[in-house]
């Protein structure tokens, strides 16, 4: 008897994961927002520093830039990217993965001050990073905004390499 009631137990739920139901709800669609392209000029490089884990980290300070969007412009005064930089294992061609760490700060075209922190993974070529921005005033929804950002390197012919950040904020799912 109870061998026969596990076995329909078993057998209607196998029935039910099994099954389709036109109501189910799909995921979401997102849909993203063109916030602003950060340009970045690089400084002398520093390291490689060595980490007692493995890898190393590389300083990259900036020297300045500028913030350009539709609806946002800012000066950028300062800052730096701290990559920690290891060998990456998870493919047979090796090469190597950051984790960028990297931090800004400047002055809105309206003159607040604001501070950009960013985190990602990717290679020195290419990031995949989120931002999040401190800063006040008309520009204060740029702190609740989930903005993802993926990074290029544009090579300057004898001078200094700019880094440009193309940002886009993903909304909330209700």
């Amino acid at each position: 008897m109870f061998f026969c009631k596990l076995t329909t137990y078993y057998t209607t739920l196998l029935l039910a994961m099994g099954s389709s139901n036109v109501d189910a709800a799909h995921p979401a669609t997102m849909n993203s927002t063109y916030v602003f392209t950060a340009s970045v000029t690089l400084g002398k490089r520093y390291g490689p520093i060595p980490m007692v884990g493995g890898g190393i980290r590389v300083i990259e300070p900036f020297t300045g830039g500028t913030i350009d969007g539709p609806n946002f412009h800012a000066t950028i005064e300062g800052g730096h990217a701290s990559p920690i930089v290891l060998k990456d294992t998870t493919n047979e061609n090796g090469g190597s993965v950051q984790y960028p760490y990297i931090y800004v700060y400047g002055y809105t075209s309206d003159g607040l001050p604001l501070y950009i922190q960013e985190e990602g993974i990717g290679n020195r070529a290419s990031q995949n990073t989120r931002l999040i921005i401190n800063v006040g005033g008309p520009h204060s929804y740029l702190q609740t905004s989930y903005v993802i950002a993926q990074m290029r390197f544009i090579e300057n012919e004898g001078g200094p390499t700019t880094v440009a950040v193309d940002c886009y904020s993903i909304p909330m799912i209700a």
